[in-house]
């Protein structure tokens, strides 16, 4: 078992933690981290659920996910991330048990990838769409949204999160296989910024078009205080305005 340098309370656990991130890990302590996805996981994930963990970095969603009982498939192509995520990991067996890692970049093309960092590799920024414009860059093989399903286990419900940096309007139009279930719900985080930063210049049309993956789904805001309770047509949203939605197929 990995030695533990420190360790924090997720879903009521406390949890070991072996990875090189004490700043972050103290924005969770403090609940200052993404609080309303945190509270949304509470909410949506049980020892039914699959969580698939897109993006899963050094395992936040990913720990949360698997202390709630569930199995989880966590899916990062960053080599410094992935071994901050093994670390910790190994230093909570019980959890691990309960994950799967793909050390892989998911595309909607197979082959071979580059990612950009603007800092380091591991710094949870890492991104295809910087892989032109960073210091730092690396390769990673992809797996694709349909070869990813064909991989998961059964399970009564399925949660799916992404967050890519930016990725995310170029693989939610390929993610049908993914979504393919009768219970199912999505976790996304849109990244303008990151997308305007490229090159992209119709940042309201990749929307769209990455929208269209969630045709007649609801849509609900993603607070603070996690979900909100009225749901929109996903076709109507503003993902620029509001970078965190939760989309529940009806």
């Amino acid at each position: 078992m990995m030695a533990a340098k420190r360790s924090v309370v997720l879903s009521g656990r406390r949890i070991a933690l072996a990875d090189d991130q004490p700043t972050f890990w103290d924005r969770v302590a403090a609940d200052r981290w993404e609080p309303g996805t945190r509270r949304l996981l509470d909410a949506l994930v049980d020892a039914s659920t699959l969580f698939v963990d897109l993006g899963a970095w050094v395992g936040p969603t990913t720990l949360q996910a698997a202390a709630r009982g569930a199995a989880v498939v966590a899916v990062e192509a960053d080599p410094a991330a992935l071994d901050q995520l093994g670390r910790n990991l190994a230093a909570n067996p019980q959890l691990a048990a309960r994950v799967t890692v793909v050390p892989k970049a998911i595309h909607p093309s197979a082959g071979t990838v580059t990612f950009g960092a603007r800092r380091k590799p591991g710094d949870s920024m890492s991104s295809l769409l910087l892989a032109g414009s960073a210091d730092t860059t690396w390769q990673a093989e992809a797996v694709t949204p349909a070869a990813l399903a064909a991989l998961l286990p059964e399970a009564p419900r399925r949660v799916v999160k992404i967050d890519l940096e930016g990725a995310e309007y170029a693989l939610l139009p390929a993610t049908s296989p993914l979504l393919a279930h009768e219970d199912v719900s999505v976790i996304a985080s849109f990244h303008p910024r990151v997308l305007s930063e490229s090159g992209e210049a119709d940042i309201a049309g990749a929307t769209q078009r990455a929208l269209a993956a969630f045709t007649g789904w609801r849509a609900h805001r993603v607070t603070e205080a996690g979900a909100a309770a009225e749901g929109e047509d996903a076709a109507g949203i503003d993902a620029v305005a509001h970078d965190e939605w939760l989309f529940v197929r009806p």
